[in-house]
């Protein structure tokens, strides 16, 4: 079954996030110009992911940003994110501007206050640095010290304005309760979906003891997307998101070749073997040789100078190999 779309044909201006599988979701990345919101529970990934983006642009793109930090220390953020080789430290003193803007502990608030003060000292840093992109990264934090549901719908659209007008390509991170999200709707500031032209849900969980990511992409004002959850790992470079691509059935090939099962008495009952291309299903309960059926099939792909490849969701990949040498099967493997 191919990925549900959505309805949209028109695709405006994308600016690339440098994360494969998404900017592959969505035809080319965020909106350019506009505002994306990205939302997730705790360890989720929304920093790196955040980071990414903006590593993408300065090193890529020629596009110089601006990360906002509500939550952590830029210098604690950049030192969390050396690992994925990306540098962050030199791309910081030309590229990439931090601004801590995280609320001291002992803050009490006293009368009304408002992000215009900060806006004015960022769209100066904006023209200074001709930046292009700009995170705003856990904007809860500081949307929690406002003191009612008008204040904080007040000051998001203070700011969706204050984007549209400098021409930014802005991404807003925000936590969401818990390990899942279903929905924007489920969120405190879940009003903020309705301003945004692109909102994405992150969704990090643990299903029998295996802990699983995935991400979807909710809207995105005038464009297709994939609208299927799409899992994702954070890997040595980085974000890293796996899409599924699907071959149309006009360009698959239809072959009456055989290829050999590895078992000739098989390939005899078979009329020469599988046909290649095929899937083929073996089943049968513990013991009745599965895997060995198939590492004599894959040891015959291998005779014949194939590449091959076996996928175990049972055991780890020496020890298969391990097994099936033990019944004469696996001498080629490498």
């Amino acid at each position: 079954m191919k990925p549900a779309r959505s309805a949209f044909a028109k695709t405006p201006t994308k600016v690339p996030t440098g994360i494969s599988g998404f900017d592959a979701i969505t035809g080319g990345g965020l909106p350019r110009g506009r505002t994306t919101l990205l939302l997730g529970g705790p360890g989720s990934g929304k920093t790196i992911f955040a980071l990414h983006f903006l590593v993408h642009g300065a090193k890529d793109c020629d596009e110089p940003g601006i990360f906002v930090a509500f939550e952590e220390a830029p210098a604690r953020i950049v030192a969390n994110v050396e690992g994925f080789g990306w540098k962050l430290a030199k791309l910081r003193r030309k590229k990439i501007f931090f601004m801590d803007a995280k609320p001291k502990h002992e803050l009490v608030r006293s009368g009304d206050f408002d992000l215009s003060g900060m806006l004015a000292g960022l769209g100066a840093q904006a023209k200074k640095m001709n930046a292009h992109r700009i995170v705003f990264d856990a904007l809860d934090i500081v949307l929690a010290l406002l003191p009612d549901a008008a204040a904080r719908r007040r000051e998001v659209y203070r700011l969706n304005e204050w984007l549209l007008s400098h021409e930014l390509t802005g991404l807003i991170t925000s936590k969401a309760g818990g390990d899942e999200v279903k929905s924007l709707d489920q969120h405190p500031f879940g009003f903020m979906q309705f301003m945004v032209d692109c909102a994405v849900i992150l969704n990090h969980r643990v299903t029998l003891g295996v802990s699983q990511r995935n991400l979807r992409v909710q809207k995105y004002r005038g464009s297709s997307f994939d609208e299927n959850e799409s899992p994702f790992v954070i890997g040595s470079s980085g974000f890293d998101v796996a899409i599924a691509r699907m071959r149309d059935p006009l360009d698959t090939n239809v072959t009456n070749e055989r290829v050999s099962s590895g078992v000739k008495r098989l390939d005899t009952m078979l009329g020469g073997g599988y046909y290649r291309g095929a899937s083929v299903l073996i089943t049968g309960y513990p013991g009745t040789a599965k895997t060995t059926l198939g590492g004599a099939f894959a040891e015959a792909a291998c005779r014949r100078g194939e590449h091959t490849a076996i996928v175990s969701f049972d055991s780890d990949g020496a020890e298969v190999i391990r097994n099936l040498a033990s019944v004469a099967f696996g001498s080629t493997a490498t």
